[in-house]
């Protein structure tokens, strides 16, 4: 599906030798176990993600981007399974993985939430408190919208568009990914830039993008496991819809929030003077933009396009079974 995004592609230089040892941290936390789960992770694709993402990060620095993606795809696999349907196992889930915020976790955590305590330590390495509260609050956000996501599709029937948009705008974990960007990319904003109006609204369309390209992308697989919460199919029933006029609808507002994003760009340099930025606040705050919410959209929309985690034979060998035991956790 092609989308018109006017930035440059971008990918790490340094991305074919993370791509090389990307499974090395999963596996070395039990997350990955056997050779078809490592060979389904390897199709996704997360590393190439990571560096289109982090396209100034190298070494440990894209390492940590990397293990990043790798941990929400894996994270996001175990709602394909039982918790995916049951609210009340999936606010165990989230609740267990949530406490990596709240303190060491217990002996018992599983695996998946000490693989999230490992990234959240290196990701607070050097970083400001203003920096830590902001990103846990994301973390907090985007892991409780994986409950409402399960009550969706526990209830009688689908959510509206606006309900599920909202939704849908938590668990697609833009924010914690934009956070590792600006961690990557050694670029921290200032707290009273990141709180202006001008770039809340360029987060807030960076992450409805994304939205829209993953639901797309993800039809066909979650047609196949019989998923009615995707805006193609929401659009379809709201307004009688074809499928291709619901997808040409969502072109359409991809082309728009491009257009609004572009627009507050221009605003960004006013943003900077009304707030008396000196220069390396300046200069963080436009690498924010270029190396962290450009990369978000352009890299979403080169991977969504390559990735094997959408196509038809990927899809099939994901079905409903396997990622618990694969990922040891306890169904």
């Amino acid at each position: 599906m092609e989308f018109p995004i006017p930035f440059p592609a971008r990918s790490s230089p340094d991305a074919e030798r993370a791509r090389a040892d990307h499974l090395a941290w999963p596996r070395a936390l039990g997350l990955i176990t056997t050779d078809a789960a490592a060979e389904r992770h390897r199709r996704g694709d997360y590393a190439g993600l990571a560096a289109r993402f982090y396209p100034a990060a190298t070494g440990a620095d894209l390492d940590l981007g990397v293990d990043l993606m790798s941990w929400f795809f894996l994270y996001d696999d175990l709602f394909d399974g039982p918790a995916g349907d049951d609210p009340a196992a999936a606010a165990r889930l989230v609740a267990a993985v949530t406490a990596v915020f709240d303190g060491p976790l217990p002996d018992d955590a599983p695996l998946i939430a000490r693989g999230l305590a490992d990234v959240w330590r290196r990701t607070c390495a050097g970083m400001s408190a203003d920096f830590r509260i902001r990103a846990a609050r994301h973390w907090r956000e985007y892991l409780a919208g994986y409950v409402d996501e399960a009550e969706g599709r526990d209830r009688s029937g689908p959510y509206d568009a606006d309900t599920y948009l909202d939704i849908r705008r938590r668990t697609i974990g833009v924010l914690p990914t934009v956070d590792m960007a600006e961690r990557t990319s050694r670029c921290e904003v200032p707290k009273r830039v990141h709180d202006s109006a001008v770039m809340t609204a360029m987060l807030r369309i960076a992450i409805d993008i994304n939205v829209l390209f993953n639901d797309i992308a993800s039809l066909e697989k979650e047609k196949a496991r019989g998923e009615l919460n995707n805006l193609v199919l929401i659009l379809m029933r709201e307004h009688g819809w074809g499928q291709a006029r619901s997808i040409a609808r969502i072109q359409d507002e991809v082309r728009t929030r491009v257009e609004q994003f572009l627009l507050l760009e221009t605003l960004l340099p006013d943003v900077c003077a009304s707030f008396g930025l000196d220069a390396d606040e300046r200069d963080r705050t436009d690498r924010f933009r270029v190396d962290c919410l450009r990369t978000v959209i352009r890299g979403s929309h080169d991977w969504h396009r390559s990735s094997g985690r959408y196509d038809a034979e990927f899809a099939v060998a994901v079905g409903r079974q396997g990622y618990l035991e694969d990922l040891g956790i306890p169904s």
